[in-house]
């Protein structure tokens, strides 16, 4: 434990340094921060029942040790909340548009819809025409089916609503059936496709954003023009925006993707 500095009040940075030892071991007696900090297990005491009286800390019911509190956890839960999810993914939108020609997308789920919150053009020749703040479809974009996919079936049909839904193109799944198949895929690849199915000739791939819990907060996806692209080139532009997405969500703190 390092020396704290001789000015501001010893007994608060002797209860700051208790909750840095309970970050640090998890679960600590009393006699530990006792010795850990060099001061007597009376005064450690004292100082763990005023953190334990304002929820800082608590007992686990387990071992009588001490560990990090209901009131802990709430504020670094407010930091968290307060990491700005378009400054987590500016940098991924900006890579695939400016280095992979790639148009990109970030999308929220409201409701039954997906919005958009930010949207940035390629060189490609396709002309986004949606603008921050604009709603799309779940069913038929990549944003839409990244936001889906994750969610359990029943989750997710209940949130598509009524079939069939609606037809944008010729390729547009219009039934659960149908679409729960490209879900399923996802479970395979990490990301997920749409192709065709909401803008003709246009090709996109879309991943889920996940938060400090694991829980998908928002997508990300690119799209490309359909002509020309092969089952390799598919697969690249795939893994690009699931590598793009899954460093977004790393900077708001999420478990690596393979530890899900």
């Amino acid at each position: 434990m390092p020396q704290q500095k001789k000015s501001g009040s010893q007994t608060v940075a002797r209860a700051l340094n208790i909750l840095t030892l309970m970050g640090e071991s998890g679960e600590i007696g009393v006699r530990d921060i006792a010795r850990k900090l060099k001061i007597a297990p009376s005064m450690a005491q004292r100082l763990i029942n005023t953190l334990s009286e304002s929820g800082f800390i608590e007992k686990s019911v387990e071992s009588s040790r001490w560990k990090i509190g209901y009131k802990t956890f709430q504020i670094g839960s407010t930091f968290l909340t307060n990491v700005d999810l378009n400054a987590a993914a500016a940098p991924e939108l900006r890579i695939l548009a400016e280095e992979h020609q790639v148009n990109s997308f970030l999308g929220v789920l409201r409701d039954r819809s997906v919005v958009y919150l930010a949207t940035l053009q390629s060189r490609a020749p396709i002309t986004i025409t949606t603008a921050p703040g604009s709603i799309t479809y779940l069913h038929s974009t990549a944003l839409g089916k990244a936001l889906l996919a994750p969610m359990s079936k029943n989750e997710a049909s209940g949130l598509l609503g009524a079939q069939p839904y609606k037809l944008l193109t010729k390729k547009t799944r219009r039934t659960f059936s149908s679409l729960s198949k490209d879900l399923e895929e996802f479970h395979r690849l990490g990301y997920v496709v749409s192709d065709e199915e909401n803008i003709e000739n246009v090709f996109a791939v879309g991943a889920p954003i996940r938060n400090s819990t694991g829980a998908t907060i928002a997508a990300l996806s690119g799209a490309v023009p359909r002509q020309k692209l092969t089952a390799k080139t598919m697969a690249e532009l795939g893994k690009l925006v699931k590598e793009s997405a899954d460093r977004a969500s790393l900077r708001l703190g999420a478990p690596k993707a393979g530890s899900r």
